[in-house]
């Protein structure tokens, strides 16, 4: 049996129909002992299939999977120290709460004692002792996830495997929920792996999200670098809103700055450039995010206003419609070059702006993303 749930993935292939469909290509990647981490991604990008190799559901047609430094070739899910939960709860509605926790137990050969002991304090972590008796029919899906940690721990699992466990809940019932749901795996000190395709899930909860696509893991790090620091156009675009905006280098600036003229002679801004990535005449993709840019009337009253704005630069686009969305307020804009763009701002946001006025937009360049133009810009901001 294995103790210490730190996993480690070296090199990861799998395909399938006889090597004509490759699900996952060459990854390697390391989960540390209490993370709680996501495996985030459009639908086909080898996400699942990366979960079941972990969890010795599939064998990986290349590469090696260790935990704990041990090479876990050939050892059965059930030895693995997991449990496993989907987001169809497999209880089983025909066992009260006690039985559904103890099953595992007795089919394990444990003696009573220790099965009452277990049992009774493996209920009590996740809340449902007061339950025991009663049969799953009684709980809506929290309840049901509750019961699936419980028969995990019971049985000594460390890692939780989980596919989309919160996928059955009612939207507003799951934002309440997975705060729950992680602070009971934390407290249980479980190293939990998840999948899902939602970025607001995994940007909530995770700490660590891995993003894939087509097999490959694009980036990987805490919510905050990846939503801070895309390293590309698609993992952007996935996590949150952002426009893209084509350009290209106009000047090269000192410390590691650059001017960045738009395309079709749209404005011109300061970007970063980092370790001097960007050369001159480089072609260009700005990224702006929606929330990052700022919305002002043509006549604002920069130098009497209460607030610094110095640290922003500006530019002029006309606005082409608005919505108000509840928490939000959209605001769709072009620019005298065509392209068109979009500010997000709280729906408390005070404005008196009207179609088709000319509005002043401020960005600080350390919010904006630059990324080199690819061959194909629809591919690489397409979800899928």
């Amino acid at each position: 049996m294995i103790s210490i749930p730190t996993i480690d993935l070296k090199n990861i292939t799998k395909t399938f129909e006889e090597g004509y469909v490759l699900a996952v290509d060459d990854i390697s990647l390391k989960i540390d002992d209490g993370d709680y981490v996501f495996l985030l991604g459009p639908s086909g990008c080898g996400k699942t299939t990366t979960l079941r190799i972990i969890a010795g559901l599939e064998t990986p047609t290349h590469g090696e999977v260790f935990i704990d430094g041990k090479n876990i070739k050939g050892i059965p899910p059930e030895d693995r120290d997991m449990g496993f939960i989907f987001q169809h709860f497999e209880i089983f509605e025909h066992m009260t709460v006690w039985k559904n926790v103890t099953f595992g137990l007795e089919m394990r050969g444990y003696n009573e004692d220790y099965i009452l002991e277990k049992a009774e304090k493996t209920l009590k972590l996740v809340g449902l002792l007061e339950y025991a008796d009663n049969y799953p029919s009684i709980f809506g899906d929290p309840g049901l996830q509750k019961l699936g940690i419980a028969r995990a721990i019971a049985i000594g699992a460390k890692i939780l495997i989980m596919d989309e466990p919160l996928g059955s809940l009612d939207p507003k019932v799951s934002k309440v929920f997975r705060h729950e749901f992680r602070n009971l795996i934390k407290d249980l000190g479980l190293t939990a792996i998840q999948v899902t395709h939602n970025q607001e899930q995994a940007m909530a909860v995770a700490d660590k999200i891995i993003v894939m696509r087509a097999g490959k893991i694009l980036q990987m790090g805490t919510p905050y670098d990846l939503y801070e620091d895309p390293e590309s156009i698609f993992v952007a675009n996935f996590l949150g809103e952002t426009n893209f905006l084509q350009g290209f280098v106009l000047k090269l600036l000192e410390n590691e700055e650059m001017k960045v003229w738009l395309r079709l002679g749209g404005p011109q801004i300061i970007c970063n450039n980092l370790n001097k990535k960007f050369k001159l005449d480089n072609n260009v993709i700005i990224g702006l995010r929606f929330e990052d840019l700022y919305i002002f009337p043509k006549d604002y009253p920069f130098d009497s206003s209460f607030y610094d704005w110095s640290n922003l630069q500006f530019f002029q686009a006309k606005l082409d419609s608005s919505r108000f969305i509840g928490a939000t307020k959209r605001f769709y804009l072009s620019l005298d070059n065509g392209d068109k763009f979009l500010v997000v701002k709280p729906g408390n946001f005070e404005e008196n702006f009207i179609q088709g006025d000319n509005l002043i937009i401020g960005i600080h360049k350390d919010d904006i993303h630059i990324f080199e133009a690819p061959k194909d810009l629809l591919h690489e901001i397409s979800l899928t």
